[in-house]
């Protein structure tokens, strides 16, 4: 565990669980940042770039981009000339004051429990103008569309045990309120939120976010290796999910 954040980083599948996340929610996170007019010459800070797809695309927009996650093994291969790579955690690392026209950051937060500290240091990262985009879960919509009462133990189990680490599982409905607390102009809020089966581009966000920590909740006494097994088996078969409400909160310096 590195701080608040649970997921094993030396999960063998931890790309593959990345790209869940891209294919999920990706398309939304676009259609935002293309709102706020991105464009040649904006320098970004992307938070938690975790696989980089994200930074792939500002770059196609003509951004310069600061990626920084506290694991970057997989956005080093995009450094150059218009991204610069940092490993860096954001509640104790220094970030630039002033630098860029768009911080944005996506389920980074939701895991900090200084995150009402880290988004004042992100405002101050801003320019005068600056948009900053945090997108973060309300996992209260999450379920199973068969009400599989050992399922919903699982999740339940797994809620508890990312809460003793400073998960907030419900930090997507606060965080415009943080937003604007925090100085911020021009504020407004969205949510989004899918439904999805076992064969649907994004379905092993949820398979191997579960297989990442399953043995340190089974470990933590807080699931049953039986019911663990169970959840394991159910994940190989065919079912339906309605996702957490994905949150994003919008502000203007």
């Amino acid at each position: 565990m590195a701080g608040g954040y649970v997921y094993d980083q030396s999960f063998a599948e931890e790309r593959a669980r990345l790209a869940g996340i891209e294919s999920l929610w990706d398309p939304g996170s676009q259609a935002l940042l293309d709102g706020l007019g991105i464009t040649g010459g904006w320098r970004c800070l992307e938070v938690g770039a975790g696989g980089g797809s994200l930074v792939q695309w500002m770059v196609s927009r003509g951004a310069t981009v600061t990626a920084i996650d506290i694991d970057t093994r997989f956005v080093e291969p995009l450094a150059g000339d218009r991204v610069d790579v940092r490993r860096m955690d954001i509640r104790a690392d220094e970030l630039p004051w002033h630098e860029f026209d768009l911080v944005h950051a996506r389920l980074v937060l939701e895991h900090l429990a200084e995150r009402r500290e880290i988004i004042d240091r992100l405002v101050a990262s801003l320019r005068p103008a600056g948009w900053l985009v945090i997108e973060d879960y309300d996992w209260t919509t999450f379920g199973f569309d068969d009400g599989d009462p050992r399922f919903e133990r699982v999740a339940e189990s797994v809620m508890a045990f990312m809460q003793q680490a400073g998960f907030d599982p419900r930090y997507g409905r606060r965080v415009v309120a943080d937003m604007a607390a925090a100085g911020l102009a021009d504020i407004r809020g969205e949510g989004r939120a899918r439904v999805i089966d076992s064969d649907s581009p994004g379905f092993d966000f949820f398979r191997l976010s579960f297989e990442s920590i399953r043995d340190a909740v089974v470990d933590a006494g807080l699931l049953s290796g039986a019911d663990a097994d169970a959840a394991a088996a159910r994940f190989g078969e065919h079912m339906r999910v309605i996702t957490p409400m994905m949150v994003a909160g919008i502000g203007r310096r």
